[in-house]
């Protein structure tokens, strides 16, 4: 698929055009300078073409320095066929666009001039300043309002038509699934560094600062045949801690991703012990009925390994009941040790998830469970569990019909479950079960 790549300066609405073309809010947008530090990719769409889009960070007179977000954007610029290059009406051309300009001249790659933020007068620009970037097509947009999108469009239509011979044409969207995976954690416990080494190569910006990841990144990879969708989220600290717009925006992210996954990674810093905060974290994506695995990480910086693995799994089995056979993995990002572990353990879980239970085979076993341990009386009155049909993989969702649901206690709830992961193989899995009330059969439907 045709690749492009959103590049300018800080705060001239990158992540915006990027949100407005994949006509998702994927990427975090703030009036702050510097909020994307990744490279973020989404399919985009205009009419009837899409396209692989790339958000960028902004880059500014830092250049030289080859700070780590630098070389991730001007990596995506080699990686894409075209560039839309992206200043600012409202505040003009300003050197740090004739710098940049500069540099993209050099990569000899076809370029965009799109002037953003057209819908906000300023009296003061000058369309000379802007034909001096030295960029033959400009196109004047507002991302927020969509204009000038068709503009684009058509600009974009010829340089398919020019492509056809090169077999760089624009595609459809390709619906093929893939294992969506989030990784979650507090600030600091090597989410990016953990992804970045699965990877094989520094496509996430890490460093010893907490909170460099702001945004959720989407990173696709391909393991034993299998595609998956790697999602870095931003650190989650304490709510209490978190007091600031900006990382309100970026925890709010980070729930989304966890919603979209199939699988939850949960990345522990092996130095510290575990809290409450990561018990929180585990809580909240099992709320959301997803699978989670543990990664250890930071393991080679750990000498009793045997009595630490043992210390954090008896731990998690006392303060989280619901993850009883939850996988306790090591990883060590800096040795690339356990990563296919990881890997391999996340493809069982996830073909797990999607196992579906035959309705005839789960009524057999509700009979000899009801038998062997039957539900609490209510009142002096049995009730019995009637009947039980799976609704949904991934994750695993089952309904149980009795006569009092509201009767049932938690306790027996976890026995049901614990039983029918044991039974049908749901090893790692987050199954979820409902209790409804039976419908009387002399009712008369209205």
């Amino acid at each position: 698929m045709f690749n492009i790549a959103i590049i300018g300066r800080p705060n001239v609405g990158k992540s915006t055009l990027f949100n407005a073309l994949i006509r998702k809010k994927k990427a975090i947008v703030s009036n702050i300078s510097g909020v994307t530090i990744d490279r973020n990719y989404g399919i985009g769409k205009i009419n009837d073409i899409h396209f692989n889009l790339i958000d960028t960070a902004g880059i500014i007179d830092r250049v030289i320095d080859k700070d780590d977000f630098i070389i991730q954007t001007l990596k995506a610029v080699e990686d894409a066929d075209l560039i839309f290059f992206v200043t600012d009406y409202s505040s003009g051309i300003l050197p740090h666009d004739f710098e940049l300009s500069s540099i993209l001249r050099k990569k000899q790659k076809k370029v965009i001039h799109l002037v953003n933020k057209f819908d906000v007068k300023n009296n003061n620009f000058s369309d000379k300043e802007a034909m001096k970037i030295g960029f033959k097509e400009i196109i004047y947009i507002s991302s927020e309002h969509k204009e000038g999108f068709n503009e684009i469009y058509n600009s974009l239509i010829k340089i398919e038509n020019f492509s056809k011979t090169e077999n760089k044409l624009f595609s459809r969207i390709n619906n093929s699934h893939q294992i969506n995976i989030s990784f979650i954690g507090k600030p600091n416990s090597g989410k990016s560094s953990l992804i970045n080494s699965i990877i094989g190569n520094n496509r996430l910006v890490t460093g010893s600062k907490a909170g460099l990841t702001r945004d959720s990144i989407h990173i696709p990879f391909s393991y034993r045949n299998k595609k998956f969708s790697l999602i870095d989220t931003a650190g989650m600290r304490k709510k209490s801690r978190v007091n600031n717009h900006l990382e309100k925006q970026s925890i709010s992210k980070s729930m989304l991703a966890i919603r979209m996954s199939d699988v939850v990674i949960l990345v522990l810093d092996s130095k510290e012990k575990l809290n409450k905060q990561d018990l929180i974290l585990a809580k909240r994506a099992i709320d959301y009925g997803k699978s989670v695995v543990i990664a250890l990480n930071k393991w080679d910086l750990i000498k009793n390994k045997i009595n630490f693995k043992k210390y954090f799994i008896e731990k998690i089995k006392i303060s989280l009941s619901q993850l009883h056979d939850v996988k306790v993995l090591p990883t060590s990002c800096i040795k690339a040790y356990g990563i296919k572990n990881l890997l391999d353990n996340v493809i069982s879980i996830y073909g797990n998830a999607q196992t579906r239970v035959s309705t005839s085979d789960l009524n057999k076993w509700l009979k000899f469970l009801s038998e062997k341990n039957p539900a609490p009386l209510v009142r002096g009155k049995k009730n019995s569990l009637k009947y039980i049909s799976q609704v949904e993989v991934l994750p695993p969702r089952f309904v149980i019909f009795c006569a009092y649901p509201k009767d049932i206690p938690s306790s027996y709830i976890k026995y049901i479950k614990n039983n029918l992961k044991k039974i049908f193989n749901f090893s790692g899995v987050n199954i979820v079960v409902n209790i409804k009330k039976t419908s009387n059969p002399f009712t008369v439907q209205k």
